[in-house]
């Protein structure tokens, strides 16, 4: 099923720079380019999300937790431990929408959404902070642009109190870890992110010269790179203005299984890996769902048990 471009997600532009917090777990995973098969993957991304315009006038970790609605969060973001984030451009405002959404799946349906997740989320398009509340986005599950960085924010502030602390190469290189990175207690990979085994091809692609490549954003804004295999089996990469190229797309796998909606991420002739498509804690609870991080659920089932398959592409503009 081939779609047109989504509609521009309001307040987003691909120069919007993004701020997406991370737990403490969440961001050694992706410092140690640590790949938990069927479960986690270095290379890719989701979750609440604000503009860094909207949540940057902050003078500590502790401040930084409350403009994003954190607070109140203690079990993944405990006081005294600042905050990890995730920085990085938007590129594509079609992988983004408001947060609207519910405690409850029939609440999220009268707002005409799917998001379903626990407090503090409002589900009402912005934080849960006082005295003023901003804009938050959900973001799908998608690659990590090139580019995109792990900062850390020391619970109390003062000099020097925002620390980089990872850069992202590409999904075939990984995170690059900083000196800084030691220092706020993360561990860096001993070497390159891993490949998964049995994935299916899904994410940005590019069509050039009329032949289809995978792809990442970056590393800059308006460029992507897009990579292909040597004989020797070599990965290679090249840096492309998006529009060097015929098409620019993303695509993905989308399934049921007992009458959820699914994205396919790997299979087997017996089995299959499945992603729930949007955060909904109803549906992961009554399915007995594996938790695959913050607001993210996986489940490994018999093929067999599959609803139809629909290729989903849509054009990135």
């Amino acid at each position: 099923m081939t779609t047109p471009a989504s509609t521009p997600t309001a307040g987003l532009s691909p120069r919007t720079v993004i701020q997406l917090p991370l737990t403490r777990t969440l961001a050694q995973q992706y410092v140690g380019n640590t790949l938990v098969p069927g479960l986690f993957e270095p290379t890719r991304m989701w979750g609440l999300c604000s503009r860094m315009v909207d949540v940057a006038r902050v003078d500590s970790g502790a401040e930084a937790r409350a403009v994003h609605g954190l607070t109140d969060d203690a079990a993944d973001f405990p006081e005294g431990d600042g905050l990890f984030v995730l920085r990085f451009l938007a590129s594509w405002p079609g992988l983004f929408r408001a947060s609207f959404g519910g405690a409850t799946t029939e609440g999220a349906a009268r707002l005409d959404s799917s998001l379903v997740l626990p407090d503090p989320f409002l589900g009402t398009g912005y934080t849960k902070y006082a005295p003023a509340a901003v804009p938050e986005y959900w973001l799908e599950l998608s690659e990590i642009p090139i580019g995109a960085e792990i900062w850390h924010l020391a619970e109390h502030g003062g000099a020097g109190y925002e620390q980089g602390v990872a850069r992202y190469a590409g999904r075939h290189t990984g995170w690059h870890a900083f000196p800084t990175a030691a220092e706020r207690g993360l561990t860096p990979a001993p070497g390159p992110a891993p490949t998964p085994a049995d994935t299916l091809a899904r994410g940005l692609g590019a069509v050039i010269q009329g032949d289809p490549y995978p792809a990442d954003f970056g590393p800059n804004d308006g460029e992507l790179t897009a990579y292909r295999a040597a004989p020797d089996g070599t990965m290679m990469s090249r840096h492309l203005a998006e529009a060097q190229c015929d098409d620019v797309f993303f695509r993905r796998l989308l399934t049921t299984w007992r009458g959820v909606p699914f994205e396919l991420l790997a299979v087997t002739a017996d089995a299959a890996t499945l992603a729930l498509a949007d955060p909904n804690t109803e549906h992961a609870a009554a399915l007995s769902l594996t938790p695959a991080g913050r607001h993210a659920w996986r489940a490994h089932v018999p093929r067999a048990e599959l609803g139809e398959l629909t290729e989903e592409t849509r054009r990135v503009g």
